[in-house]
């Protein structure tokens, strides 16, 4: 089996087309398989797997699908993750963008409104929405990317009116038509 290479780079959070250049941290990777495996090719397991160029590097694997998970040691910085499919005998580019805490704040805020827990502890719900809120007054406002929405109901109220709108364009189209 030839091999393919998967060029990684870790992007800043604040200017993603920009290499990351927030702090000067030295990033890892982990490759897992689709089974959740870590990646072990031509003698070296992809687990904590050091960026030779601190925030890049290429990595030899075979053709296939994977998982990339980059992260500072420190822990406290993060990124999401990205799937990548690489060919026979192909370079692929994977950017890493850095999570900031803040975000991972909403998404937990946002999980904790779920119905099957909202339902079942709702004073520990509200007590914990309201410090994780409190919590992220102190963290810098991001400047990438736009907030998401605030709550489940307000995605729920923003996908009800998609169609509207698309309805609306599609009546005057038709109008525009006869």
């Amino acid at each position: 089996m030839s091999d393919s290479i998967i060029s990684i780079l870790v992007r800043d959070a604040d200017k993603p087309c920009a290499p990351y250049q927030t702090t000067g941290h030295w990033f890892y990777v982990d490759v897992l398989n689709c089974d959740g495996k870590y990646l072990k090719w031509r003698g070296v397991t992809y687990k904590r797997y050091r960026l030779r160029e601190r925030i890049h590097d290429q990595i030899r694997v075979p053709s296939g699908c994977y998982i990339i998970r980059g992260y500072a040691p420190c822990l406290n910085v993060t990124c999401d993750l990205a799937m990548v499919v690489v060919g026979c005998k192909e370079t692929v580019c994977v950017n890493l963008l850095p999570t900031r805490v803040r975000l991972c704040l909403r998404r937990l805020t946002t999980a904790l409104h779920l119905p099957e827990i909202r339902e079942k502890i709702p004073e520990l719900v509200e007590a914990a929405t309201g410090t994780l809120k409190e919590v992220a007054e102190y963290l810098p406002k991001p400047v990438f990317p736009p907030p998401l929405p605030v709550t489940i109901e307000q995605m729920v109220k923003e996908a009800e009116e998609k169609p509207k709108e698309e309805k609306k364009e599609e009546c005057t189209e038709k109008k525009g038509i006869t």
